[in-house]
């Protein structure tokens, strides 16, 4: 693993490079500043169906809440707070694969440090230590944390093992239909072959496709040489064609997709 304070390089065990961009303060101080407009939408929307609803339904709890003590109401308030500020985090980054309402509009996303998802357990333990990033006020500590890293985490990135990443856009290379024509496969042809495509083979192909864009260009064609290879061993295409190994793998993903209907 290199890191520096722009980038984080991962060497899988297969000497494949994956390159990711850091998030910086700006970004990330942007996405939360977003994500706290939802959260105050989502709590004055609680508030005001709530106000609407209450003088109908006389028999919930909640209308009898006048009778209550004042710190007892303060006392619910603070931790319905907690639980919608703490569940907010925690439902999206683990549901929707590192990302909330914030971070996908700015194009971040959370990853463990060594590449993978991250999941319940990283993303409990990384929003429950936001409350120490929180200290005295809008993320003081956690603000001067991610400036000192050397890889732009807060105390619950470290905490969890995770780091905050800049999703780059994936184009699809302009000679595509020219490359898929110069190949000479056609999708029925590809689908005759599909029966013998293993789910963990399928999954292997996708998650190459998912993540050539942070490959370096000497490993990414390395590997889908090495893929594309493999299937036309495998299924006897033939070798006189020309064919482009990363088109011929796309191809293969989008027939096992639509004729399995996989996910």
């Amino acid at each position: 693993m290199e890191t520096s304070k722009e980038t984080l390089t991962i060497q899988t065990p297969e000497r494949v490079g994956f390159q990711y961009a850091l998030a910086g303060i700006g970004t990330r101080s942007m996405a939360f500043l977003l994500d706290t407009a939802f959260r105050g939408l989502f709590l004055l929307s609680i508030f005001v169906l709530t106000s609407l609803v209450s003088p109908w339904l006389p028999a919930l709890p909640i209308a009898k809440m006048a009778s209550l003590s004042r710190n007892f109401i303060i006392a619910i308030a603070i931790l319905g707070y907690g639980v919608i500020d703490l569940g907010y985090f925690l439902l999206f980054e683990a549901l929707w694969s590192g990302q909330t309402p914030g971070k996908r509009i700015q194009k971040l996303r959370v990853i463990r440090i060594d590449g993978q998802p991250v999941g319940w357990l990283e993303s409990a333990v990384r929003n429950i230590l936001r409350a120490v990033d929180l200290i005295g006020g809008f993320y003081p500590l956690g603000l001067i944390v991610i400036f000192l890293s050397g890889r732009s985490q807060r105390i619950g990135d470290y905490a969890a093992g995770t780091v905050v990443i800049i999703e780059r856009r994936r184009r699809v290379p302009a000679d595509r239909t020219r490359l898929r024509t110069t190949t000479g496969l056609w999708t029925p042809d590809i689908e005759l072959n599909l029966s013998g495509l293993e789910p963990e083979q399928y999954q292997v192909l996708r998650t190459f496709l998912q993540r050539r864009q942070q490959m370096d260009p000497t490993h990414r064609n390395q590997l889908a040489t090495e893929l594309a290879s493999r299937l036309v061993r495998r299924w006897g295409l033939p070798r006189d064609r020309q064919i482009h190994h990363e088109s011929l793998i796309e191809e293969v993903v989008g027939a096992y997709e639509r004729t399995r209907k996989a996910i």
